[in-house]
C-alpha cells in the first residue's frame, strides 16, 4: 500500500510542469510535483517570451504578473550572416526576456504559495506502472491516477520506447557581463551552423550567448562557441558553458505508453523545428494536461488538445531541412538584408503568434506584399 495518493503526479517542476501543476492547484485537485534538481537551478534556455507565451504566463498569474519577472526586453530584432549584420527590424510590440533560473524559480514559489506539493532534489525514483506508484528517494510510495513526465527531452519516460539522440538537437550557451558584451536586441546569427542558429540576447545585467543544432556527437560545441566569442571581440577566458539537449522536430509517439502516462513539454518533443521555441509549447502543453485531467478520459483528450502543437511541429520539421539547405539560406540571406519591414512582420505573425501555419508560408509572404503595395 502507497504511503500518499494524488490524483496527478508530476515529475518536473519547470515551465511544463507548474504550467499543468498550478492550474491543478487552483481547481483544488489533488496533485503533488516532482523534481530532481532543488530550486533555483540552471536551465539552458535563451529565454524569449513571445506574444503567445505572455499570454499562457499571464493567465498562470490570474492576471497579475509579478514585477520583476522579466529581465528585460527588446524593442527589435536583428538578423546577422555570421557577423555581418543583415537588417534590424523594429517591433511593434517589445518582446520579453526572462532567466530561466529566476523564472522557473518563480513559477515554483507561485505554485507553492498556492499550497501545492513539491519534492525536490529527487534523483533517484522508481516507478512502477503496473502498480501506478513512484517511489521515492527515502523509500516511501505515492500512488498515483494519472503521471505526468515534464522532465526535459532525456524523459524518464523514454525507457518504454525507443528513443535516438541523434534525432535531437545540442544547445550550448553562457551568461556573459553586458559590460563584456553591450546587447539590448534579440540577435540571430546563422551561417555558423548547417542546421541551427546562434542567439545573442539581453538579460539584463546579463547577455545569453548559445547555440543550438541536429546533436552530432562529433561536434566540438564549447569549441565552436568559443569561436563564436572570438568573433564577436569577446574573451573566452573564464566562461562557463552550460548544455542541454532540445527536441528537434520529432514527436514522442504517447499512444504507446500506458493511459495514464502523458508527456509535457520537451519530455514529448514539443519544440518548434524552426524558431526553436520550447517556452510556449511547455506551457501550452501543461496547460492541456491540466484541463484534461477533469475529463473521463484524460490521456485521449489531452492528444486531442495537442494537435495544433503536433501539427506545428511536424510541419516545421519538413519547412527545416528546406530552410537550412544551402540554397535556401543563399536566398533567405539576399531577401531579408535591409528588410526590416519583412523580418517585423514575419516575426510578428509566425513568431509572436502562430498566425499562419508552416505549410502556408508562401501565402504569408504574399500577404506581406500585398500589404507593401496598400
Amino acid at each position: 500500500m502507497a504511503d500518499r495518493r494524488y490524483e496527478t503526479v508530476i515529475i518536473g517542476a519547470g515551465p511544463a510542469g507548474m504550467g499543468a501543476a498550478i492550474p491543478l492547484q487552483k481547481a483544488h485537485r489533488d496533485v503533488c510535483v516532482l523534481d530532481r534538481a532543488s530550486f533555483p537551478r540552471n536551465k539552458t534556455c535563451a529565454g524569449l517570451v513571445t506574444l503567445k507565451t505572455y499570454r499562457l504566463i499571464d493567465r498562470l498569474y490570474g492576471g497579475n504578473i509579478p514585477e520583476g519577472l522579466f529581465c528585460c526586453t527588446s524593442e527589435e530584432v536583428r538578423l546577422y550572416r555570421r557577423t555581418q549584420l543583415l537588417v534590424s527590424a523594429p517591433l511593434k510590440r517589445p518582446v520579453h526576456l526572462v532567466n530561466r533560473r529566476e523564472f522557473d524559480n518563480a513559477l515554483v514559489e507561485e505554485y507553492k504559495r498556492l499550497g501545492g506539493v513539491l519534492y525536490e532534489g529527487e534523483a533517484r525514483l522508481c516507478i512502477d506502472y503496473d502498480a501506478d506508484t513512484v517511489t521515492l528517494s527515502d523509500g516511501s510510495t505515492i500512488a498515483y491516477d494519472n503521471l505526468l513526465f515534464a522532465d526535459g527531452a532525456l524523459s524518464k519516460a523514454h525507457h518504454l520506447i525507443s528513443t535516438d539522440k541523434r534525432k535531437m538537437a545540442l544547445g550550448i550557451e553562457a551568461y556573459l557581463p553586458s559590460s563584456a558584451l553591450a546587447y539590448s536586441s534579440v540577435g540571430l546569427y546563422f551561417g555558423y551552423l548547417d542546421d541551427g542558429y546562434v542567439w545573442v540576447f539581453p538579460h539584463g545585467d546579463t547577455v545569453c550567448i548559445g547555440a543550438a543544432n541536429l546533436y552530432d556527437k562529433k561536434t566540438d560545441y564549447r569549441g565552436l562557441l568559443t569561436g563564436i566569442l572570438n568573433d564577436l571581440g569577446v574573451s573566452p577566458d573564464g566562461v562557463k558553458y552550460i548544455g542541454a539537449f532540445l527536441p528537434y522536430g520529432e514527436v514522442i509517439d504517447q499512444e504507446r505508453l500506458p493511459d495514464n502516462v502523458m508527456l509535457l513539454g520537451d519530455a514529448g518533443g514539443f519544440t518548434d523545428p524552426i524558431s526553436g521555441e520550447g517556452l510556449y509549447m511547455a506551457l501550452q502543453s501543461g496547460d492541456c494536461a491540466a484541463q484534461a485531467i477533469a475529463e473521463a478520459h484524460p490521456k485521449a483528450a489531452y492528444l486531442d488538445a495537442m494537435q495544433a502543437i503536433v501539427r506545428i511541429v511536424n510541419d516545421g520539421k519538413k519547412a527545416q531541412k528546406t530552410f537550412y539547405s544551402p540554397m535556401i539560406q543563399k536566398i533567405f540571406t539576399s531577401t531579408v538584408k535591409g528588410r526590416s519591414g519583412l523580418v517585423a512582420y514575419f516575426f510578428e505573425q509566425m513568431v509572436e503568434d502562430y498566425r499562419c501555419e508552416y505549410r502556408d508560408i508562401r501565402k504569408l509572404l504574399t500577404d506581406y506584399k500585398k500589404q507593401s503595395k496598400e
